[in-house]
């Protein structure tokens, strides 16, 4: 069980760290250690406006948590330099793995800010920076098949190919029919949040959220038809290896009436 440490503030950029560990990472695969920091009281705060601000941060804190849900979530809030705070923070908690982004401003899209700098220097665990790539809005930069039947290749993540697709989303109930040749993939089921705007909600009950599907195995999986503010279920297949490639067929077809 890996431990993640997320530090997250109050833009939307720094949720990117979050989206990618649950698009990554099972709850049976890690725990998260969700963090804020609020870097504006000076030293000579009094103690009610530190207990203030520390409030503020847990209450955030529990919300983003609520969304996590299956997973085993830790808390913490600190008051001072964020990069101290967290460094100190990933020693205390045993943290395996710090996610995060390089910088929450807006005009730091192309280098490493000073906090996130001062954590790789310091910290006593990986770190994992998320992509900051300019693109418009939940575009996807995978492979998209639209077709009821296919044959798909994915390669590794350290491939100049592409590692991972979306299946065809569906009007009706449909059974996915998976069978894997080669290597192992992850099946994702995620709905549209439309307050993060993106696909990172899990499906209503009755359903997978995520499937490991290794090579040799057959699998059909139930997708019910749903929607949220018109905007369809996701169903993306990853290849998580890092070097080896996946094969695997899949076949659409629809649901058994009950």
């Amino acid at each position: 069980m890996k431990k993640i440490l997320l530090p997250l503030d109050d833009t939307q950029r720094s949720l990117k760290a979050l989206t990618y560990t649950v698009n990554n990472y099972t709850p049976e695969e890690a725990e998260i250690v969700l963090m804020m920091v609020d870097e504006s009281l000076g030293y000579a705060a009094k103690p009610e406006a530190e207990a203030a601000a520390i409030a503020a941060l847990d209450e955030k804190l529990e919300m983003l948590k609520e969304s996590l849900e299956g997973y085993k979530v830790y808390t913490k809030s600190a008051i001072g330099k964020a990069g101290i705070r967290i460094v100190r923070a990933a020693r205390d908690t045993g943290t395996d793995l710090i996610v995060m982004t390089k910088s929450s401003q807006e005009d730091m899209l192309s280098s490493i800010g000073s906090t996130a700098e001062y954590i790789i220097d310091n910290a006593p665990c990986d770190i994992f920076i998320v992509g900051e790539a300019i693109k418009k809005r939940n575009e996807y930069r995978g492979l998209i098949y639209r077709t009821a039947t296919a044959n798909v290749t994915l390669w590794g993540q350290l491939g100049d190919k592409q590692s991972e697709c979306l299946l065809p989303s569906v009007n009706v109930d449909c059974l996915y029919n998976i069978d894997v040749t080669v290597g192992k993939i992850r099946f994702y089921h995620t709905a549209y949040n439309p307050d993060t705007r993106n696909w990172d909600l899990p499906p209503k009950p009755g359903q997978e959220a995520y499937m490991d599907i290794a090579a040799d195995e057959s699998v059909s999986i139930l997708v019910k038809a749903d929607s949220t503010e018109g905007k369809a279920d996701r169903i993306r297949i990853i290849n998580r290896d890092v070097k080896k490639e996946a094969v695997f067929s899949y076949r659409i077809t629809a649901a058994p009436k009950e």
